[in-house]
């Protein structure tokens, strides 16, 4: 970034951090709703604005408000869906498998809502929507209705409700169903390709795309429902009135990469890396125990991870997530137990993983789950091969096989 971009975003994030963090509860009060008897055909102007990707993992699919503007330039007033704790964001992320309503809606100042997407050098665009006086009333309610603090917080769901689809859902409703009922032909992308658009360039966040969403994730979204992204949003208006986005500020940094290293490749070798001690060690015997357990505890650990996410998330690609018949918390039985049992159990998880990857190849299983396979396959093999004991001498003379 050139030195005199980073000078500009030096200048304005304190700023930014003044506006919403150090200023007194008095300044940080939210700015008066708009007058709702004061409504024609020219005024308020109400503006769909749309923010660019960020550098941190949850600002890379962008932003999106509505912003109210009357004949009077102080009551200006943007309605943000996307506000949450980002201060504690490990209590937002367990709010967000457990769909406890941690994100809300909030009334900013249009100051306060550029400033902090021009201090981070994200594009905003803004577009006025040539909206009826009755289609103004009924948004400006909606508006003021999801404000209120009985009805304000909401579960997020990255897929379907969102800072986007909230504001695309209160404009098609306002407009008696208009969004809803253009017709786009689809290229065929899943939710999950759209979600890994953001995420080039991102190795770790393209893996966890991979393994922590599930066969939801999988299915061609209607263009309606591919709103839940702010740039369809604001394509879809641009289609349906012909309002082309104007930038409101241009991104002063490098464009973010629209391709990129997927890291499943990368992940496969890893894995392979990881597994390889149970394979090795049963092909030397000796330390196979210790080996197992080399190979085994990281997945374990991600495993159980995964199935207790499963357990008790309700989000639909949390739940029903397929990379948890890959990654099974059973597997501990292939180091404890009678070496009967061990056996037998390895020879069922050998044959599950056969079919398992039977099923990928088919389509039948629809996630990209071919890299982590052999995780469980190589311990599971390494202890389901026969073996032949190798006698050697004790200090009595006895066999010890």
């Amino acid at each position: 970034m050139p030195l005199a971009t980073l000078g500009r975003a030096g200048r304005a994030l304190p700023l930014a951090l003044l506006l919403l963090v150090l200023a007194p509860p008095a300044a940080r009060a939210q700015p008066a709703a708009p007058d709702l008897a004061q409504i024609d055909d020219a005024s308020p102007v109400i503006e769909l604005v749309t923010m660019g990707v960020g550098a941190r993992i949850w600002e890379r699919h962008g932003h999106i408000a509505l912003c109210v503007r009357p004949r009077e330039p102080a009551r200006a007033v943007c309605y943000n869906y996307g506000l949450g704790d980002f201060a504690h964001p490990l209590a937002m992320g367990w709010g967000f498998f457990r769909a406890a309503g941690n994100f809300w809606v909030g009334r900013q100042s249009p100051r306060v809502l550029t400033t902090i997407y021009e201090a981070a050098d994200r594009d905003v665009w803004v577009q006025p929507l040539p909206l009826t006086a009755d289609e103004k009333r009924r948004l400006l309610a909606r508006l003021e209705h999801d404000v209120q603090d009985a009805h304000k917080r909401y579960a997020y769901d990255h897929l379907t409700d969102n800072c986007s689809t909230r504001v695309r859902d209160a404009l098609d409703e306002a407009t008696g169903g208009k969004l809803r009922a253009l017709r786009v032909p689809s290229d065929g992308r899943t939710y999950r390709d759209l979600a890994r658009r953001g995420f080039f360039g991102m190795r770790v966040a393209l893996l966890i795309t991979d393994l922590a969403m599930g066969r939801a994730a999988d299915r061609v979204p209607t263009y309606y429902e591919r709103m839940f992204l702010p740039e369809y949003l604001r394509e879809a208006v641009q289609r349906l009135w012909g309002v082309e986005p104007v930038a409101a500020y241009r991104r002063k940094g490098p464009p973010p990469p629209s391709d990129g290293p997927s890291g499943r490749v990368l992940l496969a070798l890893i894995v392979v890396a990881l597994a390889a001690p149970a394979g090795l060690a049963r092909w030397r015997r000796r330390w196979q125990r210790a080996a197992l357990w080399v190979a085994l505890a990281p997945q374990l650990v991600l495993g159980l991870t995964f199935w207790a996410l499963a357990i008790i998330s309700p989000l639909p690609y949390v739940r029903w997530n397929e990379t948890c018949l890959v990654l099974l918390p059973l597997d501990l039985l292939l180091v404890i137990g009678p070496a009967r049992w061990r056996v037998g159990y390895a020879r069922a998880r050998v044959a599950m993983i056969a079919a398992l990857a039977l099923l990928l190849a088919v389509g039948v299983l629809r996630q990209p789950l071919w890299s982590i396979l052999a995780w469980p396959l190589i311990p599971a093999a390494a202890v389901a091969l026969p073996t032949r004991a190798r006698a050697t001498s004790g200090p009595s003379g006895a066999a010890i096989g």
